[in-house]
């Protein structure tokens, strides 16, 4: 038996197998001398059956098993297993088997190794940071959307203001100016006009507009086409009335969690503040990796890519009962988000790179820092949550990655040259960029 271990470039490799007809006999011998064993045959006592009928009723299957596990156990010994053993990254793929009954057999099986990934210096990098102080007028405006789930809408003959709940028809047209879409018209469409969320285009041309008016708007169309064109007919206007933020209506609208006004105001304040540090955590590590990507260029093992494709397609199959909805192109996704896999994974080798270089780890403080915060959130004790999370590895093991990333943004914030900068700024910048 002769083996071959090649590189195809330098995270891929192919691991070759020949072995001759002679070099299989003895296992494929023993593979037919267990199943005659086993084997029942009419006019033949329990494993009496000749081993001739044996070998021609079961030897090529028996065979083929023979070279399949050949195949597995030489390349667990060869590439898996041993003093050079390689880190092997994905799932292995068998990319040719040649082999004939009581013939030779020749196999190739595909491999990825982890890349070799040699550190850019960070310290020159320059990056934003978001901050936000929460003022009264926050804590305010979120009071008010409490509120407003117990306002009352009192009927208003207009015309429709800034903070009017207004209820509208809109008919889809063909073009601007053109003619209605048959089946595209949606009515008694409800919405505030001092929504946030609300598209400025729409707020801006029925702001003003009389009852039983219509005005035309074009509005954007998904990503990537053109604006559509709507007929906006305004049928109702109402005055929204808050109610009064007194202690029973606190009580009603935080079901008796809260009983002040003072100490629902805290409360929210201190929920817009770990909101907004969450927020500005998660732009500070998107942009951080995606700088990372583009200092660092190396290749990226295929068999890494698809298992993150795999994922993702798992994840699809998760919300669907387990299957792809009908007509899925599992293909065409597979290769919309290929770039996306790849850049997942050249940051998982950048992170493992700077884990390994300053020699982060995860002690038991970290684990226990972190389940008591968890914890906290759902009002259940560390010891509980860590109890949980021990029961199953997976979990604890995403928790200890969960900390390692930690670490990692933790020291590139305090290498990278941050600016911290205002919501308006940074969106402003956001924009630019």
């Amino acid at each position: 038996m002769q083996t071959e271990i090649r590189n195809i470039n330098d995270v891929e490799l192919e691991f070759e197998l020949n072995a001759t007809a002679e070099d299989l006999a003895h296992e494929i011998n023993e593979a037919i001398r267990r199943q005659r064993v086993r084997t029942t045959l009419k006019g033949f006592r329990p494993g009496k059956v000749p081993t001739g009928m044996v070998k021609k009723m079961y030897g090529k299957a028996l065979a083929y098993g023979v070279a399949e596990d050949r195949v597995q156990q030489t390349f667990r010994s060869e590439v898996l297993e041993g003093d050079s053993a390689y880190d092997v990254l994905g799932q292995p793929t068998i990319t040719e088997l040649d082999y004939d009954y009581e013939g030779d057999l020749k196999a190739v099986v595909s491999f990825g190794i982890r890349p070799k990934v040699e550190l850019k210096d960070v310290s020159k990098v320059k990056i934003s940071k978001l901050v936000h102080e929460i003022t009264d007028e926050d804590v305010d405006k979120e009071v008010e959307h409490l509120l407003a789930q117990h306002a009352d809408l009192t009927p208003d003959d207009g015309p429709a203001k800034k903070d009017s709940y207004v209820i509208v028809d809109m008919q889809r047209l063909d073009g601007k100016k053109g003619d209605p879409i048959e089946g595209e018209k949606q009515e008694g469409v409800p919405f505030l006009l001092s929504d946030e969320n609300l598209m400025p285009e729409l707020r801006k041309a029925v702001t003003g507009m009389k009852i039983d008016k219509t005005k035309e708007v074009a509005l954007p169309g998904p990503e990537g086409e053109d604006d559509r064109y709507y007929a906006v007919t305004l049928k109702e206007v109402k005055i929204r009335e808050l109610p009064e933020l007194d202690d029973e209506m606190v009580k009603k609208v935080t079901n008796d969690q809260v009983e002040t006004a003072e100490a629902l105001k805290e409360q929210i304040r201190e929920q817009l503040v770990d909101g907004w540090n969450q927020r500005s955590r998660e732009y500070f590590q998107s942009d951080a990796i995606e700088k990372l990507i583009d200092m660092h260029e190396f290749e990226v093992p295929s068999s890494v890519v698809e298992m993150y494709l795999d994922a993702y397609v798992n994840e699809i199959k998760s919300k669907n009962n387990d299957e792809l909805p009908e007509g899925f192109n599992e293909a065409g996704y597979r290769e919309g988000r290929k770039e996306e896999a790849a850049n997942q994974a050249r940051w998982m080798f950048i992170r493992d790179a700077i884990v390994a270089e300053h020699g982060f780890e995860v002690t038991d403080e970290d684990r226990d820092e972190h389940f008591e915060k968890m914890g906290a959130q759902g009002g259940f004790s560390g010891d509980m949550m860590r109890s949980y999370y021990q029961s199953m590895p997976q979990l604890m093991d995403q928790v200890d990655q969960g900390i390692l990333s930690t670490k990692v943004f933790g020291w590139l914030e305090g290498q990278m040259k941050v600016t911290e900068k205002d919501k308006d700024a940074y969106e402003k910048e956001m924009k630019k960029g």
